[in-house]
């Protein structure tokens, strides 16, 4: 779903569908979805293959589960039913249930370390936001690590092979990177893998000074602080020259200017202090797409630490942001 927003398939996904007819909704569909499951297996010659079942396999109450219970023993790829109908949620329900299902797939470590531990991270959700460039965001957090000699064990997921999955045991610390997803499949990992979450309570490194935030934040876990500040100074360094050379003409116009942020949280939450703060911006009203119920408490700490009382409204769609806009006068979205 975080691709399928986007309009672009990045994934390089193999698929193969049933393409279910009025006949098969009446009938059933059974047997082609068996036919292609095999088909597939034969064609593909994959590790693992996700069966999800749509809307319409939802409507007909298609025993996607027992299916691939009844076929695993005939095939050699390992079938996962994913029951994703979109009745039963919204894109974000779905990329958690995706998380999830790769939990069984990653193995456990079996002895304990001993002394200090290494410094080897899982990245957890790059896509799951609005912005279309995600891929460049994550490629920078990954840079970032790698100057500080953090390494990346596993992305969940991006260009992820399966040798990757299971080893995502071997981490020392989960990262998400969404305010939107992620957080059940941390905490899940956390139980069942011993492998925190961190930088879970601050905002994602949107802005300069979020991004200090961020990578100080990063730098205190693993106890490295000393070797974060040159990589601060360097950015700081970058975005200040930058803006003295394109913005300084155009901040001034939108100083003071009152907004509204219309943006879901994994870029919602940064924009607000990075406007206030850095742009001079006042946001009079917050409408995020998503509930937020993992990250609530990260924007109203920063609306307090601000010293905020912008209107937010959680799960906004078309016509909440509509009648928002007609409700507010904003100088600006």
């Amino acid at each position: 779903a975080g691709y399928d927003a986007h309009e672009v398939d990045f994934t390089k996904r193999k698929v193969g569908c049933t393409r279910l007819f009025e006949s098969d909704i009446v009938m059933g569909a059974s047997d082609k979805l068996k036919n292609m499951i095999k088909e597939a297996d034969q064609s593909f010659d994959s590790k693992v293959m996700f069966v999800v079942g749509t809307c319409a396999a939802d409507i007909i109450g298609e025993d996607i589960a027992g299916l691939c219970n009844q076929l695993q023993p005939d095939i050699k790829a390992k079938l996962v039913p994913l029951l994703a109908g979109g009745f039963r949620g919204n894109a974000y329900d779905g990329l958690e249930m995706g998380l999830e299902a790769l939990i069984p797939f990653i193995k456990k470590r079996q002895t304990k370390r001993r002394g200090r531990k290494p410094r080897i991270v899982n990245i957890i959700a790059p896509q799951a936001n609005l912005n279309p460039t995600w891929w460049a965001d994550l490629e920078w957090v990954k840079q970032k690590l790698k100057s500080l000699r953090i390494k990346v064990q596993t992305v969940f997921s991006h260009n992820t092979s399966f040798e990757e999955l299971e080893q995502a045991g071997e981490a020392t610390a989960n990262i998400v990177l969404s305010h939107d997803v992620g957080y059940k499949f941390a905490r899940k990992m956390q139980q069942t893998h011993d492998i925190p979450l961190i930088l879970d309570d601050i905002p994602l490194p949107i802005g300069v000074n979020n991004t200090t935030r961020w990578l100080k934040a990063l730098a205190a876990h693993f106890k490295i602080d000393e070797k974060v500040e040159p990589i601060i100074k360097q950015g700081e360094e970058m975005v200040v020259d930058t803006l003295r050379k394109r913005a300084l003409m155009i901040i001034p116009r939108y100083r003071n200017c009152r907004i509204a942020i219309s943006a879901d949280g994994t870029l919602g939450i940064g924009l607000v202090r990075m406007l206030f703060e850095e742009l001079e911006m006042i946001p009079e009203v917050l409408l995020f797409r998503s509930a937020m119920p993992d990250s609530r408490s990260i924007l109203e700490r920063e609306l307090h630490s601000l010293g905020l009382t912008s209107r937010v409204i959680f799960s906004a769609d078309g016509y909440q942001v509509k009648q928002t806009l007609e409700e507010f006068d904003v100088d600006a979205v």
